[in-house]
């Protein structure tokens, strides 16, 4: 960060920014951040990547996107190395390379950060970009959902239901499935409705079944859908 300006005032810049982001007001975010990362703050210059990804406050632009991404990462910036792989994963504004994409998420896990914890266990789940390895993707969901990331939460609870990387514990599925639905994420909250449905690991309850059905449903969880109807005809 430039050495001349204070610190209290770059900072004083970018929650400016997230202020005005939080109003969806993103061309005034968008100058707010711009001028914080123009004086090197790493995470000014991440949360302004995403503005030119998104296209928030300002045309898309990926060269752009690339090039602020890639400052705050070599400031160790940890959110920056998680959206920079994903960029790398998806093949968003870059060409998709998943060996690049588990290096980043690999990066911003070691530095302890849940979202790159959550993605780097999918990749291992899956096989995107290592060599599919359960055990591992069961010790990174372990360590976002510690931190209460819910989509770590809710694929830990497969990893117990199921008994993937671990021994199949039925009662830490339905609690680790409960703490995501909480939060909204809507697979979590179909796959809660389907324990209450069957029995599996909470006593059977059609009407806290239909309950969650519902609220994933709502969301446009399709799978949600179909066994919210499946449950009306019983």
């Amino acid at each position: 960060m430039a050495e001349s300006q204070p610190v209290n005032d770059v900072i004083e810049l970018f929650n400016k920014g997230n202020a005005a982001g939080m109003l969806n007001n993103f061309a005034e975010a968008f100058d707010y951040y711009r001028k914080a990362a123009d004086l090197g703050y790493a995470p000014a210059q991440c949360n302004l990547a995403y503005c030119y990804e998104k296209g928030h406050g300002v045309p898309y632009n990926f060269a752009k996107m690339l090039d602020y991404y890639q400052k705050s990462v070599k400031q160790g910036y940890a959110p920056a190395m998680c959206n920079l792989g994903w960029c790398y994963e998806s093949g968003n504004g870059v060409e998709m390379d998943l060996d690049k994409a588990v290096a980043y998420y690999t990066k911003a896990a070691e530095l302890g950060y849940a979202p790159a914890q959550s993605n780097l266990g999918f990749c291992y789940e899956n096989g995107n970009g290592v060599t599919k390895d359960i055990g591992q993707a069961f010790r990174w969901y372990r360590q976002a959902a510690a931190q209460g990331n819910v989509f770590a939460q809710y694929n830990l609870g497969v990893c117990y239901e199921f008994g993937k990387g671990t021994t199949s514990d039925l009662a830490k599925a339905i609690e680790l499935y409960r703490k995501s639905a909480e939060h909204g994420y809507a697979p979590a909250q179909n796959c809660l409705g389907m324990c209450y449905e069957n029995g599996n690991g909470v006593p059977k309850n059609p009407l806290v079944a239909h309950e969650w059905y519902n609220y994933a449903a709502s969301q446009g969880h399709l799978t949600a859908k179909k066994n919210l109807d499946n449950l009306k005809k019983k």
